[in-house]
C-alpha cells in the first residue's frame, strides 16, 4: 500500500500518452465489470490498455493513476479528464472512495496476465465490502506483487497541487479557451444579423472546451471573466455567463451531456438583443420608457431567433426556453409578460438568471452605466432573492464568487498588493494569489502564493484596493504572460 502525498505539488499538465492511458484504463475497468476474462471485447480492450503502458514505463518506473481532490493525474501529471464525460469513470472514483482507495501504481515488470486479473479482481468489489488494507493484502495473496494501491489522499489542499508552472500553463490554456469563445459568439452574433448559418458544431465544440477547462481549473477562466472592460462587452459578457452558467453545473454534479447543454444556452441567451437597434444597445445615456418596452422585447426575440435559425434538437429546445425565460423571476414578475400560466421556470433558466444579473451588475455595461463590486452585487442579490433568485442557487454562486473574488486586487499586512487568483475552499479568507507590487512599486517578476500556508502567516488581506483609483488597469495583471 502506498499513500498519495497531496502536500507535494504536481509538476505538469500530462501529454497525449497520459491522456490514453487513464481513458482506457477506465474503459478497461468498465468492460471487466460487464464481460468475463475470455470475452472478445476484454482481450480487445486488455490489449489497447497494455499498450498504453509501454510509453509511460519509458518515461517512468511505473505508471500511476491519482484522484486527488476532484482533479485525475497520471504520476506528477494533471490529465485534461472529465470523470463524467466517460461512462461509470465518476462511479468508479466514488466506490474508490469508500474503499479508502485514492489510486493505482503499475509497476515496469508487470505482465500481460497480472494486469488482466487485476482488473478482473478490483471490477468485482462491492463499495464498502473492503478498506485498502484489506484490498493490499488480497492483491499479495492474487500473486500481483507488481500493483499497488494508493490511499485516499487528504481533502480541502487543492491548491497545494498546483506548482507555479503548473498554474501559468492552465492559465495560458484558459485564455485561448476564453477568446476563442468569444470569437465564436461574435461569429454567432454576425451570422445572425445577416441571417447566414451558424455553425452549431463549431459552437458545441467551444462549450465543451469550456467544460474541459473548467472541470480540471474552474478559477482560470472565472478570472478571466472578472475583466470588466473589454471592448466588445456582447461577445464578453456571452461567454462570461456560459463561463459562470457551467461552474454552477459543475458545481450541482452535472454531467456531460447536460452542461454541453446548459453551456449551449448560456451563449445564446442574449441572442435576441442581436435583433433590437444598435443605437438602442449602445445608447450612453440611461435608458427611458421607450428605450426599456423596446429592451423588453429580446427574450422573445431570442428564443424565435433560436427556433428559426438553428436545427431542432434538445440543445436548441433548450437554448430556446433559457433564452425566453432568463428575466422571469422566481414570483413570476420579470419579463417577458406572456405567461398565461405559472409554470415554474427550467434549472437552466434559473442559473442564466443568476449569473446573468451578476455580470451584467458587476460590468457596468448597456443600460447600467455603473458598475458594481463584485461582493456588492451578490448582497444586492441576496436582498432580492426571495422574489428574483433560487435560493440555493444564489448560495452556491456566492461561494464560487468566494470572500475575495478572483480578479480582485487586494492590501496585504507587509504592504504588497496581490490579485486573487484561485479560492481556497478550505480557508476562505486565505486565497492564492499573484503578488503584483509594494510600497515601492509594481514588481518585475510577480511572486505566485498560497496565503493559506504557515510561511505566508505574515500575509493577511487588510481590503480590497479599487484598481482606478491607484492608476492601476486589472487587466493588465490577469493578461499579462
Amino acid at each position: 500500500m502506498s499513500v498519495i502525498n497531496a502536500q507535494e505539488p504536481l509538476r505538469t499538465l500530462a501529454g497525449k500518452d497520459e491522456e490514453r492511458f487513464i481513458n482506457r484504463f477506465f474503459v478497461l475497468y468498465k468492460t471487466a465489470r460487464m464481460v468475463d476474462k475470455n470475452n472478445k471485447t476484454f482481450t480487445l480492450q486488455s490489449d489497447n490498455f497494455f499498450e498504453t503502458l509501454k510509453p509511460l514505463m519509458k518515461k517512468y518506473d511505473s505508471a500511476d493513476l491519482k484522484n486527488i481532490a476532484g482533479r485525475y493525474f497520471v504520476n506528477e501529471s494533471m490529465v485534461r479528464f472529465d470523470g463524467g464525460g466517460l461512462s461509470s469513470a465518476n462511479t468508479i472514483i466514488v466506490e474508490w472512495n469508500s474503499l479508502g482507495v485514492g489510486g493505482v501504481s503499475f509497476a515496469s515488470e508487470i505482465t500481460k496476465d497480472e494486469m488482466e486479473r487485476f482488473f478482473i479482481f478490483m471490477a468485482h468489489i462491492k463499495p464498502n465490502s473492503e478498506n485498502l488494507d484489506s484490498l493490499s493484502e488480497k492483491l499479495k495473496e492474487n500473486s500481483l506483487p507488481s500493483i499497488q494501491l494508493f490511499s485516499k489522499a487528504i481533502e480541502g489542499i487543492d491548491g497545494a497541487l498546483l506548482t507555479e508552472e503548473m498554474r501559468r500553463q492552465l492559465r495560458t490554456q484558459a485564455r485561448s479557451t476564453f477568446f476563442k469563445a468569444m470569437s465564436v459568439v461574435q461569429e454567432v452574433v454576425v451570422n445572425t444579423q445577416s441571417d447566414s448559418e451558424i455553425n452549431i458544431s463549431k459552437t458545441k465544440r467551444v462549450v465543451h472546451s469550456l467544460i474541459d477547462q473548467i472541470s480540471q481549473d474552474e478559477s482560470s477562466l472565472i478570472e478571466l471573466a472578472s475583466i470588466r472592460d473589454f471592448d466588445d462587452y456582447t461577445y464578453a459578457h456571452s461567454t462570461n455567463v456560459a463561463v459562470y452558467s457551467l461552474t454552477l453545473g459543475v458545481r450541482l454534479g452535472m454531467d456531460r451531456a447536460r452542461l454541453s447543454q446548459l453551456g449551449f444556452a448560456a451563449l445564446f441567451h442574449d441572442i435576441g438583443k442581436v435583433k433590437l437597434p444598435s443605437d438602442l444597445i449602445s445608447k450612453p445615456d440611461a435608458y427611458d420608457e421607450n428605450d426599456w418596452i423596446q429592451m423588453q422585447r429580446h427574450p422573445l426575440l431570442g428564443a424565435k431567433t433560436i427556433l428559426r435559425n438553428l436545427k431542432f434538437d434538445m440543445h436548441t429546445a433548450r437554448a430556446a426556453r433559457g433564452a425566453f425565460e432568463h428575466h422571469i423571476n422566481n414570483d413570476f414578475t420579470g419579463y417577458p409578460m406572456l405567461r398565461l400560466d405559472k409554470t415554474e421556470t427550467t434549472l437552466f433558466s434559473k442559473i442564466i438568471s443568476i449569473v446573468d444579473s451578476f455580470d451584467a451588475l458587476t460590468s457596468g455595461r448597456v443600460y447600467l452605466k455603473k458598475s458594481i463590486a463584485p461582493e456588492d452585487v451578490i448582497k444586492k442579490m441576496q436582498y432580492q432573492m426571495k422574489i428574483k433568485f433560487d435560493k440555493f442557487l444564489l448560495k452556491l454562486f456566492n461561494d464560487i464568487i468566494g470572500v475575495y473574488p478572483v480578479g480582485s486586487l487586494v492590501l496585504l499586512t507587509s504592504d504588497e498588493i496581490a490579485l486573487v487568483l484561485a479560492n481556497n475552499q478550505a480557508d476562505k479568507a486565505n486565497p492564492y494569489v499573484k503578488i503584483v507590487g509594494d510600497k515601492d512599486g509594481l514588481l518585475e517578476s510577480p511572486e505566485w502564493t498560497d496565503l493559506s500556508t504557515e510561511e505566508n502567516n505574515h500575509r493577511k488581506i487588510v481590503r480590497k484596493i479599487e484598481p482606478a483609483q491607484h492608476g492601476l488597469d486589472i487587466k493588465d495583471f490577469i493578461l499579462e504572460n
